[in-house]
């Protein structure tokens, strides 16, 4: 789905957060912006938001590290701390009524 302004108050309900300005500007984007900051700034929570109401195939569960942010390279990031979120942005934005990104496991 395309993010445009009168969504992101629908998402930051969804969700039960308020998303900062650098959040919104990122889920708005096109392409991918720059990201000034390191670790604990909310970008991983901004890309699961992306991908989950993204158009494409299924995504494999069983190995988000084929499509998680790049963490610190590993596979135990992907499917630790990443699939986590990731399941969890996923299940509230569908809970809510938003079409996300179908998802497939074993």
């Amino acid at each position: 789905m395309k993010i445009n302004v009168l969504v992101l108050p629908h998402i930051e309900n969804a969700l039960g957060v308020k998303l900062t300005i650098l959040q919104k500007d990122y889920l708005l984007a096109d392409g991918n912006i720059t990201w000034i900051g390191g670790r604990g700034n909310g970008r991983t929570f901004v890309h699961c938001i992306r991908l989950a109401l993204s158009k494409g195939e299924p995504l494999d569960i069983e190995y988000p590290e084929k499509f998680s942010d790049y963490g610190d390279g590993t596979t135990r990031y992907a499917r630790g701390f990443y699939k986590s979120m990731f399941v969890d942005i996923w299940t509230k934005l569908n809970d809510y009524g938003f079409s996300v990104r179908q998802i497939k496991t074993k």
